[in-house]
Formats: structure tokens, C-alpha cells, sequence
């Protein structure tokens, strides 16, 4: 039995180094991508404003209400999938953070995982792989995302995001498997900012596998909107 099909439905039920440098250009796209830098300190650092409002609210493990920092309707949107990258994408400035991924790409005690919990507005009846974007059918489409370090101990639980803030948000791309210079479809962005998260081997190990991590993306291909929202 295939590993991720213990997650569909766990998942389902619900459903009823540093990071690799950036180049200093790329083709360009017609939508901003991700991942992006995002360390909150000195400030300004890549910051374009701070903000006392998250585009997200009500946020739960299954749903959250989206609503868009430009202006418009709420709107509710479902989980469609969640997946982890290693080594780390998104630099938040946690100097402890490991610049390479295990060996055998299996994350050890120790080590540094980015977790994206991704949102869509309509998903994929299935069957489909929640740890593709496979159950995300239709956006606007929402990434929930946090670097936690992996430890032995734990229990065997979904993995939840984080709550509170600090966060950064931005105008990105959807996430996963990519190709080098792809764009990806657009997705909104709330990351999670702190170096104190953690996750164990074995919520890990109830994934089929970790996702390499994406070179952060080079300026001609970000958004101009990264938002630090604060308490």
C-alpha cells in the first residue's frame, strides 16, 4: 500500500547549505513566484509594509476564510493538500537552520523541514494525491506555511499550522514539484515566522515523500507586496 494513501485519508476526512541562492534573473512570468526571503530583520529588510490584518481568518486544519489584501468578498476555502520540502525554501533568518537535507532524504532528528498546507476553492472529487496539488481544482489558492526542526519523539498526528503571528504574507506561486525557471500557477502566501516549531519522524514518515526545495526566486520574478503582519 502506497504511504500517501494513509494521508488521503486522514486528510480525506477532512475534505469530505542556506536555501539554494537565487540567480540574479529568470524568465520572467506572468503571475510572481515563490519562494522568496523573508527574514523580518533589520527592518525594512525585503519588506514592502506591515499590516495588523491577515489575509487569513478562521483558519482550522480543513477550512479558512481568505480574504484578499487588495479588497474583495471573503471567501471560504478548503484544504486540498499538504506536503514538506527539504531541506528549507523560504529564509526567515533562523541561523540554526541546516543548509542541506538528510542523505538519504529522509529527515533526521535535528534537521529542518518547510511544511505548505495548501487551500484551494474547489478540490478534486479524486481520486488524487494530497501531497500533489493533484486535489486542488480551482483557486483562489492559499499556502499556510512553517519551518519546524524534526525530533524523535511526538505523536503521530496530523501536522496542524501554527497559529498566531508574526506572519509574512505575499503574492506568490503554488508550491510542490517544479522544474527549474517554471511558473507556477498564482497562490496567495501566510508563513508562519518563528524558529521554534517542531514535527517528529513520525508524522513525517506518514508521507510518501519530501519535496526538494526551489531556489529562491531572483527579483524580476517577485512580488511587490511581501507584507509582515504583526500583533
Amino acid at each position: 500500500m502506497i504511504l500517501y494513501k494513509a494521508i488521503p485519508w486522514a486528510l480525506g476526512l477532512l475534505l469530505a547549505a542556506p536555501p539554494p541562492s537565487a540567480t540574479p534573473e529568470g524568465p520572467t512570468c506572468s503571475n510572481p513566484q515563490s519562494p522568496r526571503n523573508v527574514a523580518p530583520r533589520p527592518w525594512p529588510g525585503p519588506y514592502n509594509g506591515k499590516s495588523p490584518t491577515s489575509i487569513v481568518s478562521r483558519a482550522a486544519l480543513a477550512s479558512l476564510v481568505y480574504t484578499p489584501r487588495a479588497g474583495g468578498a471573503p471567501q471560504t476555502l478548503r484544504l486540498c493538500g499538504q506536503h514538506y520540502h527539504v531541506p528549507i525554501e523560504t529564509p526567515q533568518g533562523c541561523s540554526s537552520t541546516p543548509a542541506r537535507a538528510s542523505r538519504d532524504g529522509k529527515p533526521r532528528p535535528g534537521d529542518w523541514v518547510e511544511i505548505h498546507t495548501v487551500y484551494a476553492a474547489r478540490l478534486n472529487p479524486g481520486p488524487c494525491n494530497p501531497e500533489t496539488l493533484d486535489c486542488c481544482q480551482e483557486g483562489p489558492f492559499v499556502v499556510r506555511a512553517f519551518e519546524a526542526r524534526v525530533t524523535a519523539g511526538g505523536g503521530q498526528g496530523l501536522i496542524v499550522p501554527p497559529p498566531g503571528r508574526p506572519l509574512a504574507e505575499w503574492t506568490g506561486s503554488t508550491t510542490g514539484k517544479s522544474t527549474p525557471g517554471e511558473c507556477k500557477p498564482e497562490a496567495q502566501w501566510s508563513f508562519r515566522l518563528g524558529c521554534g516549531f517542531t514535527v517528529s519522524q513520525a508524522q513525517l514518515a506518514a508521507f510518501d515523500h519530501a519535496d526538494p526545495a526551489r531556489p529562491v526566486q531572483p527579483p524580476n520574478r517577485l512580488s511587490k507586496d511581501l507584507t509582515l503582519v504583526v500583533p
